[in-house]
């Protein structure tokens, strides 16, 4: 024991982690790794998942976002350990070969700092000097507006963004004669748009790997359905998949949700970094 401070240990791979501690009146409380702080994981804490944990017996901490289990005092460590092990390779898909453990004495404060988040270890106890900068000090987390969220469905995109990109559209359909445009970049894949006259339209091309090659790993056979069910003409008239939104036959926003529905089927876009706006 050293007074004043408590024992860490971290057990992970890759950012997929377990981290314990001997509570005061020697449980040990286990904390996972959680979407909420880490939101890359939200691909693999699927709801299957997500209930396995449950039935291992960790539940989500609203604090942080991550699953939690306390072990009574009387249960072995070496019990717990191989607990530990399960949930790694069972929930986080961990290999056993990959998998490495450190330790870690941290002040004992009823709030410690956390690796920040998408940091690494994102969630995890850790007061490294290298973390200070952007370690969350508080006794929990909430995203902000500058917090990218991650969502599950092309609706949960719209929820986060349709206003914004409705708005959008609204500003080409205005300005339909004047030389204005919009670009909603996913960070991989993009769909850009501007106003069409005689009839007004919106017109919209979806990015293609003719226009950039790394999508072809991206823009597989049912993705490039997906366009085409959108109606979404093959690269030709121009380098990118692309087609018009006749204004008197399309709201503003019909048109906001089938561009983060592309988004979001075709680029598998789901929010981990913030859309990113780009006009003229």
């Amino acid at each position: 024991m050293r007074p004043g401070r408590v024992g860490y240990a971290t057990i992970w791979d890759g950012n997929a982690f377990v981290q314990c501690r001997r509570l005061p009146g020697r449980e040990m409380r286990c904390e996972a790794a959680g979407a909420t702080l880490q939101p890359s994981l939200s691909r693999v804490l699927t709801p299957e998942r997500l209930a396995r944990l449950a039935t291992l017996g960790f539940v989500v901490d609203p604090s942080f976002g991550n699953p939690v289990r306390v072990f009574p005092a009387e249960i072995p460590t070496s019990r717990i350990a191989a607990h530990v092990l399960q949930v790694l390779t069972e929930v986080y898909d961990a290999k056993p070969a990959r998998i490495e453990l450190s330790t870690r004495w941290v002040a004992d404060l009823p709030c410690p700092p956390r690796a920040g988040f998408s940091q690494n270890l994102a969630g995890s106890v850790n007061d490294a000097p290298a973390m200070r900068t952007t370690a969350i000090r508080a006794c929990a987390f909430k995203p902000d507006a500058e917090t990218p969220q991650v969502v599950s469905s092309a609706e949960g995109l719209f929820d986060l963004y349709g206003v914004t990109v409705a708005a959008e559209v609204q500003r080409l359909r205005l300005n339909s004669t004047q030389n204005v445009y919009v670009v909603f970049s996913a960070g991989i894949g993009y769909v850009q748009c501007g106003p069409e006259t005689q009839p007004t339209a919106i017109y919209c091309e979806a990015q293609s790997a003719e226009s950039w090659p790394a999508l072809a790993a991206i823009l597989t056979p049912s993705r490039i359905e997906r366009l085409h069910k959108a109606g979404y003409a093959d690269p030709g008239r121009a380098p990118n998949y692309s087609r018009s939104y006749p204004v008197d036959a399309f709201t503003d926003t019909a048109i906001a949700r089938e561009i983060l529905g592309i988004l979001f089927d075709v680029y598998g876009y789901t929010g981990t970094t913030r859309l990113k706006i780009t006009t003229e």
